[in-house]
């Protein structure tokens, strides 16, 4: 835990600071909310579509690894699109490089919308909490 004078790290179970005798608040808990998942769910409170990224994300990248592994090892698999073997090989190693690294970052793109989603929320929520104790907000 961290003096708030003396920025002092010390022991969580500790009363004062061990440097400046400052007096230590005690970590407050979080209240337990007892809300059913599917009252979550249906409130639109838990989210599942950043668990349904990455699910898809996996499914994805197997995907275009099969599909670059496949060009590079059988390139006579894919005659009909008249390209030689070469450039068949070099296209089966830029999928395998490029198409998952533009993949990944689509996916994390995604994610980060909900990501900014849930930090929204979570800053919206401390500032109704300051402004019901009476608290100042300082920009």
């Amino acid at each position: 835990m961290k003096c708030p004078r003396c920025f002092t790290e010390n022991d969580v179970l500790a009363t004062k600071c061990s440097v400046c005798e400052q007096v230590l608040n005690a970590p407050r808990q979080k209240p337990v909310r007892y809300m059913s998942f599917y009252a979550e769910y249906f409130a639109f409170r838990e989210l599942v579509t950043p668990q349904l990224i990455k699910v898809i994300y996996f499914v994805g990248a197997c995907f275009i690894t099969a599909g670059g592994l496949l060009s590079i090892l059988s390139p006579d698999a894919l005659d009909d699109y008249m390209a030689g073997p070469i450039f068949t090989r070099l296209g089966g190693i830029a999928a395998l490089v490029m198409g998952n690294l533009v993949w990944r970052i689509m996916c994390e793109g995604a994610i980060l919308l909900f990501s900014l989603h849930e930090l929204l929320v979570s800053i919206d929520t401390r500032a109704g909490l300051l402004v019901r104790q009476g608290k100042r907000i300082e920009p």
